[in-house]
């Protein structure tokens, strides 16, 4: 650098070698003495002298100018210096250890080298809160007492806590950002082994959808779908706030958030809050923010940040925070960047010996056994293969398209229907992405409820992403958002303290579900609305709080009028009526393993083979429900009839055109497939391409599994928000069918499983669409628009029950995800 800062040096004002300066370098120095009679007069003419005056101060300059530039290169140079040094010192005994372990020389941890002391000066935009406890930190925890490694080699679960301030357990909630359940089938982490062993873990936890940073973390503290609390993705285009799509990393416009977080919860009944980094803490949320909110600094190493959340736990308890949510942003960038395994392996080598950190600080102050902590993962993490442009597939200048697995667009200015925006992307079949309107979403993934999510919504199968153009494509190398039944989605859940059940593992759960622990753990009401289901985890809990189950009285069969007769709709013979009417005569059947209740009017109507639930008034929502059974007979009756017994009348459809008539019943076959009041109107391909896709796999499962239970209905939710409209219409907006099953074998009057536990369900909920526009295989189709009982519950306005099971099986099955078809 300082040879080319001089060949910048123009030639005239490059120095010149004189015969005055050729002396001075032979060694003669002129005498500095004064002349006697006054000084004397240069032998120089006046212009050679300006001349050597100039080039002396362009040298001057020059020299000065390089100096300069020297001392900023040294400078940006030592302060790469310190930073690696501050790594290497931290890395340093961990590194002597592995060597010596190499040479099978044994070292001891309270011998290992301790670094310097190390001191973080404020950061812009610190609050003082947070310089002041920097300052506080202990040097010597960088490596530790060795305490920590003790207490992980004798795998010793703590005791009962002895503080007294210290009778109402604090909450610590840590997340680690884009830790992948599959990590831990690859890689054993002790710090979480050990929070399993002397705690609770879950299988596995599902995200919601799209399982992205900003929406997962919200929907873990508000309990409520992405669709529900408005984050729907970590950039959002909402035109009520903002004319342009906002990044929720930068974001300071209120309006975003919605719902009703913990900490707010925690704060209007008394208790102290405080935040670190977590998304969505710095925004005045239904009236008021933690009391302790730290602006995010991604550099602050994670053992400061640890040490924060313990000086906070030894405050005094009345300046004590009750509730402290926490953000780690690792093994995310490690995941997005990784080049291969290895990144991932040594992120998760160095986030393990962080947690033993933390443990083992807890434990050395004293207060492991005070607090209940919870470590959880908002997704997993997807390596990519595949790089979609919206510019490219959708040359539409008027759209607004979001970045992302999941590629959401806005019509925004654009001219075109929704159809047409759709159109380049349809018929995939599910290689490379799926492509869906808010009406034609799967309504398992909540993601219809608010305009935010898009008028289209562009799903990318795992390793796919999409963005606006090439310009914006950040090349990653993993990522995630995809849908939440893909494994390498899935999360993680880890718990241990007081109110902790020892020794758990869960089955697996969506993270909506968390909410309502954290209410359990601080002590508060279960009165918050949100989506979770109370009760839930209440395997996790030490002492569950009693819980009074719903109670709904069950459907009653309607009101009789007359003997069952078999009344004639259409294309009936005599012979026809008289032996269905011979059928009709039977007693109304038993309720053993299913118990069907309803806040609205519904009644029951007895078919013998069939029972039929039906609303009241016109329009009103009908349902089937029919035993399966392998080798049943089939009736090639093309009758069409009611049941007199309850004044019922035959449906006059008037048919609209593209709509067809389709009965509710799964075996089209049977003698009673065509009872009139059962019979819907429907859109041709829905007929083709969902409603008899459906029954083929039903009864496949009839002939495979000896006997299921179907369960068929109507839906009407013409608002998206999964709940029953109070004013159904015409057609439907949804189907769904309910099945039932034992895994092991049926009791012997076949109404209910010999053992209780071996009781399975599968649900679907499928939108009235025209026809199946991705071309998927019937079994990713149905796989598709697979749903949860709960769901169903909810669409339909019924309530299961199952009164031969325990309540928290039956919420287990009425929580069910299936991530499989049978």
């Amino acid at each position: 650098m300082r040879n080319a800062s001089f060949d910048q040096i123009p030639d005239e004002q490059t120095p010149m070698v004189t015969e005055e300066t050729t002396t001075k370098n032979n060694g003669a120095i002129p005498s500095m003495e004064p002349a006697k009679a006054g000084y004397q007069k240069s032998a120089l003419p006046s212009d050679r002298r300006f001349s050597h005056l100039l080039v002396l101060l362009m040298m001057v300059f020059v020299m000065s100018l390089l100096c300069v530039i020297l001392g900023v290169v040294m400078a940006v140079k030592l302060v790469q210096m310190d930073q690696q040094i501050d790594e290497a010192q931290i890395q340093l005994p961990r590194t002597i250890k592995k060597t010596l372990n190499d040479l099978q020389i044994p070292i001891r941890s309270d011998h290992l080298i301790k670094p310097p002391e190390l001191t973080w000066p404020p950061l812009p935009g610190d609050t003082l809160t947070q310089a002041e406890i920097i300052r506080k930190i202990d040097p010597a925890s960088i490596v530790g007492t060795g305490r920590e490694k003790t207490l992980f080699s004798r795998k010793e679960c703590p005791k009962q806590c002895s503080r007294e301030d210290f009778s109402s357990p604090p909450l610590v909630v840590l997340s680690m950002d884009g830790f992948a359940r599959e990590y831990l089938d690859r890689y054993s982490l002790d710090s979480l082994s050990y929070v399993a062993k002397c705690g609770a873990t879950a299988e596995r936890v599902f995200p919601p959808f799209p399982s992205r940073t900003f929406p997962s973390h919200y929907t873990m503290v508000t309990g409520l779908y992405p669709e529900s609390h408005g984050i729907v993705d970590n950039n959002i285009y909402d035109p009520l706030i903002s004319d342009q799509m906002e990044s929720m990393k930068k974001v300071d416009r209120e309006g975003f958030y919605k719902g009703d977080p913990i900490w707010n919860i925690y704060k209007r009944h008394g208790g102290k809050t405080a935040c670190l980094f977590w998304p969505g803490c710095a925004f005045n949320v239904s009236g008021s923010r933690p009391d302790i909110s730290l602006p995010y600094n991604k550099d602050l190493p994670f053992r400061n940040r640890f040490d924060m959340i313990l000086n906070w736990l030894l405050q005094p308890k009345e300046s004590r925070p009750g509730l402290i949510t926490a953000y780690l942003d690792q093994p995310d960038s490690a995941g997005h960047y990784q080049v291969d395994e290895q990144d991932i392996k040594a992120q998760l080598t160095q986030l393990d010996d962080n947690l033993r950190y933390l443990i083992g600080r807890l434990d050395s102050a004293g207060i492991l056994p005070c607090i209940n902590l919870v470590i959880v993962s908002d997704h997993g993490m997807q390596k990519m293969n595949n790089t979609q442009y919206f510019s490219e597939l959708l040359p539409d200048s008027g759209v607004i398209a979001a970045s992302g697995v999941i590629g959401r667009i806005h019509k925004y200015k654009s001219t075109a229907t929704v159809d047409q925006l759709m159109k380049p992307f349809t018929c995939e079949k599910g290689d490379r992405w799926k492509v869906y309107s808010r009406d034609s979403m799967p309504t398992r993934k909540h993601y219809q409820k608010t305009p935010r999510v898009g008028d289209v919504i562009v799903q990318g199968e795992p390793g796919t992403s999409f963005y606006p153009d090439p310009s914006k494509d950040f090349h990653l190398s993993g990522d995630h958002g995809y849908d939440f039944i893909n494994p390498s989605m899935q999360t993680v859940f880890f718990a241990m303290g007081p109110s902790i059940k020892k020794g758990v593992v869960v089955p697996a759960f969506q993270n909506i579900e968390y909410l309502n622990l954290f209410l359990d753990l601080l002590g508060l009401p279960q009165n918050v609305p949100n989506n979770g289901t109370v009760g839930l985890l209440d395997g996790v809990l030490a002492h569950p709080p009693p819980r009074l189950p719903e109670f709904y009285f069950p459907i009653l069969e309607c009101l009789n009028v007359g003997p069952p007769i078999a009344s004639s709709c259409h294309a009936c013979s005599t012979e026809e009526l008289a032996w269905i009417t011979f059928k009709l005569a039977c007693p109304f059947p038993k309720q053993e393993l299913l118990q069907i209740s309803s806040k609205s009017a519904y009644c029951v109507q007895n078919y013998c083979e069939k029972m039929l639930i039906v609303g009241g008034g016109k329009n009103a929502p009908v349902a089937v429900y029919e035993t399966l059974k392998r080798g049943a007979t089939r009736s090639p009756s093309s009758c069409h009839f009611v049941n007199s017994k309850y004044g019922s009348i035959c449906s006059k459809h008037m048919y609209s055109s593209g709509l067809t008539s389709k009965s509710l019943s799964a075996d089209e076959h049977s003698g009673f497939a065509n009872i009139s009041t059962i019979e819907i109107p429907w859109k041709s391909k829905f007929v083709t391409d969902v409603l008899d896709p459906l029954n083929e796999y039903t009864q496949s499962l009839a002939e495979r599994m000896t006997q299921v239970i179907s369960i068929t209905g109507t839906a009407f939710d013409f608002d998206y928000n999964g709940i029953a409209d109070d004013r159904p219409s015409y057609a439907p907006s949804h189907l769904y069918r309910i099945l039932i099953t034992c895994s092991g074998p049926w009791s012997h009057d076949g109404t209910s499983c010999m053992q209780p536990s071996d009781l399975m369900t599968l649900s679907f909920i499928f939108p009235h669409i025209d026809g199946d526009i991705n071309c998927l295989t019937k079994e990713d189709l149905l796989l598709e628009y697979t749903a949860r009982l709960l769901d169903v519950e909810l669409i339909s306005g019924l309530r299961f029950s199952f009164p031969n099971i325990p309540h928290e099986q039956t919420l287990r099955l009425k929580t069910h995800i299936n991530t499989k078809l049978w």
